[in-house]
C-alpha cells in the first residue's frame, strides 16, 4: 500500500515540477500555461506588459493548486489513508488537511482578484512603472506600459531565452527580466549595469553540445525607487546586450568573456601547449610556436608527419586555425584530434606545438 502512495505521489510530482518548469518538447508542443491560456492572455508581441500581467496572476493561481490538487488525488487513489487519519488523529482530519491544502491557493486567489478588480494598477509591475509615469494618478503606469509595448513590437530588440521561466528582453530604452511570476525592468538610461561572475555551463547533448560561459550581471538604478536585480545570459549574447546598453558595462572584476566557441578553445589550446617542451628559437623571429613533431603517431596519412616549416605563426592564429579545421559538432574531440600545418600541409597535434623560448 505504502508503494503504491509513493509512486502516485512520485508521478504526480513529476508532472507538477513539468508545470512549473515545463521542458523544451512542451513549449516546442505548446503544453504550457501560455500556449493553452492564449486566448485569453492575449498576445505577448502586441501588449507585452498586459499580456504579462495576467500571465503571472494565471501562474500564480494554478501553481497554488498543486497542493490541494495531490490531496484530492490521493483521496480518489488512495481514501484509506484519510479514513485512517480520521479514525486514529481526529473524525475531521481528513477535511482540515484538505482546507489547510487550500489556504495557499485561498490568498493568492484572493490577491489576483485584488489586482482584477483595481484594474491591474495594484499589480507589482504596474507599481513598477509608476515610478517612471509623468504623474501620480493610478492609471499613469499605462502611458509608460504603452512605450514599452510599442518598443517590444520593434524587430531589433534583444532577447536572451525562450520561455516565460526566465527571459532577458532589452527595448531601445528598456531592461527587462522576465521569471514565472514577475516581471522586473529598468530604464536604459539609469541603468549601471557591472559584470559580478561567470562559469561554464555544459548545455544538453542536443541543444548545446559545447561548454558555454554564463555571465552573472547586477543591474541597478540610479533613480530613487527602483530595486536592483541580477541577470543571467551566455557570453556570446552579451555583445547584444552591449549594444543596447547606454552606459558602458562595468567590469571591475575583470572577468574575462568568452565571446565564442573558438575562444574557448583557443584558451584550452593555450594551456595545453605550455605543458609540452619549449623549442630553440631561430635568429630574428617573431613567432612564438614552432611545430616539432613529437607523438609516437606513425608517418602514415593519418598520424602526424615532420614540419620543415621555419616558425611563423603566434599561438593565438596557429590555435584558431587548429580550430577551423575541426569537426565543430564534436568539439569534445577537438584537443585529440589533428589539423594540416598552415603552410606545407603536414599533419600535427597539440604534442607537436611547442612555445617558442
Amino acid at each position: 500500500m505504502i508503494s503504491g502512495v509513493l509512486m502516485i505521489s512520485l508521478i504526480y510530482w513529476m508532472c507538477g515540477l513539468m508545470v512549473v518548469f515545463p521542458p523544451c518538447a512542451a513549449v516546442a508542443a505548446g503544453f504550457t500555461i501560455e500556449g493553452l491560456l492564449d486566448q485569453w492572455l492575449g498576445s505577448e508581441s502586441i501588449t507585452f506588459i498586459q499580456y504579462h500581467m495576467r500571465r503571472t496572476a494565471v501562474t500564480c493561481i494554478l501553481h497554488s493548486m498543486l497542493l490541494p490538487g495531490y490531496v484530492v488525488t490521493l483521496m480518489m487513489t488512495k481514501p484509506w489513508i484519510f479514513d485512517f487519519l480520521d479514525v486514529h488523529y481526529h473524525s475531521q482530519a481528513s477535511t482540515l488537511l484538505l482546507l489547510a491544502s487550500l489556504l495557499p491557493s485561498a490568498v493568492v486567489g484572493w490577491i489576483v482578484s485584488n489586482w482584477w478588480s483595481s484594474g491591474w494598477h495594484k499589480h507589482p509591475l504596474a507599481t513598477s512603472l509608476v515610478v517612471y509615469a509623468p504623474n501620480n494618478s493610478p492609471d499613469a503606469w499605462k502611458s509608460v506600459a504603452a512605450d514599452i509595448n510599442t518598443e517590444y513590437r520593434r524587430v531589433d530588440k534583444f532577447i536572451s531565452g525562450v520561455s516565460s521561466v526566465y527571459r532577458v528582453v532589452a527595448t531601445d530604452n528598456w531592461l527587462m527580466k522576465v521569471t514565472t511570476y514577475r516581471v522586473q525592468l529598468i530604464h536604459l538610461r539609469d541603468a549601471v549595469l557591472s559584470l559580478e561572475g561567470s562559469h561554464i555551463t555544459q548545455g544538453p547533448v542536443r541543444a548545446t553540445p559545447t561548454p558555454a560561459q554564463q555571465l552573472t550581471i547586477n543591474v541597478m538604478s540610479v533613480r530613487e525607487g527602483v530595486p536592483a536585480f541580477c541577470i543571467r545570459l551566455s557570453s556570446v549574447e552579451f555583445g547584444e546586450l552591449e549594444l543596447k546598453a547606454v552606459n558602458p558595462i562595468v567590469n571591475a572584476r575583470q572577468i574575462v568573456i568568452q565571446q565564442s566557441l573558438s575562444d574557448l578553445f583557443l584558451e584550452t589550446f593555450t594551456k595545453t601547449i605550455r605543458l609540452n617542451p619549449t623549442a630553440t628559437p631561430p635568429s630574428s623571429t617573431p613567432a612564438n610556436v614552432s611545430l616539432e613533431r613529437r607523438c609516437n603517431a606513425t608517418g602514415s596519412s593519418t598520424g602526424c608527419q615532420e614540419c620543415r616549416c621555419r616558425p611563423m605563426w603566434c599561438v593565438s592564429c596557429l590555435g584558431k586555425w587548429f580550430a577551423s579545421r575541426q569537426d565543430q559538432h564534436h568539439p569534445e574531440s577537438w584537443l585529440a584530434s589533428r589539423a594540416p600545418c598552415p603552410t606545407c600541409r603536414s599533419t600535427f597535434c597539440l604534442l607537436d606545438v611547442s612555445l617558442i623560448a
